[in-house]
């Protein structure tokens, strides 16, 4: 999978650790920020990710705010979407419908592993 970058929005220092440690060991490019609003303008900068994991609870801007103004970004220059991967230590459907209905396409459930990661890239 050498060649291939994702975006990672969390604000849990360990939890961004052992993310990257996963990408790693995948052998992928793994650009890391803190909170929703760094993944917005990272993203809108360099939109060439396969795909990005995004925290659903941040602060400055939460995973919901931040997947839906990527999408809006998207819409506006005519770029294709990318996947967005909610991320939640809470895996009630409730969560799942809520990132699905913020433009989502998926929501994995912390502790991730890396199979779980590898099937999206």
């Amino acid at each position: 999978m050498d060649g291939k970058k994702v975006l990672v929005a969390d604000d849990e220092p360990f939890a961004q650790n052992l993310i990257k440690m996963l990408y790693g060991a995948l052998k992928v490019e793994c650009v890391v920020v803190s909170n929703g609003k760094e993944a917005l303008e990272t993203y809108q900068k360099s939109p060439n990710f396969a795909h990005v994991l995004m925290d659903i609870h941040m602060p400055v801007m939460d995973g919901y705010d931040s997947t839906k103004q990527i999408r809006a970004h998207e819409k506006a220059k005519g770029l294709p979407k990318c996947k967005i991967l909610g991320l939640s230590g809470d895996g009630d459907p409730k969560t799942k419908t809520a990132c699905l209905n913020a433009g989502m396409d998926d929501l994995l459930v912390k502790p991730i592993k890396k199979e779980q990661l590898s099937q999206y890239l």
